[in-house]
């Protein structure tokens, strides 16, 4: 069995070009900026599906207009 990959702020910073501390103010004042997180019970930490985080991406592509 093939784990998934989880990453944390400092992972995620450079997929979406913004800063770590960027990324945690957002989870708190704006997630809908940020791709879905998972939440571990009884961990305060901040963590993402590396297959979540691609998922968010491709459905954030700009479509052509035609």
């Amino acid at each position: 069995m093939t784990l998934p990959k989880v990453l944390s702020p400092e992972d995620l910073a450079p997929i979406l070009h913004k800063t770590v501390e960027t990324i945690k103010v957002d989870v708190r004042r704006r997630p809908e900026s940020l791709p879905p997180r998972i939440k571990i019970p009884g961990s305060g930490k901040m963590l993402w599906l590396e297959d979540d985080v691609i998922a968010w991406l491709k459905n954030c592509r700009v479509k052509k207009d035609n």
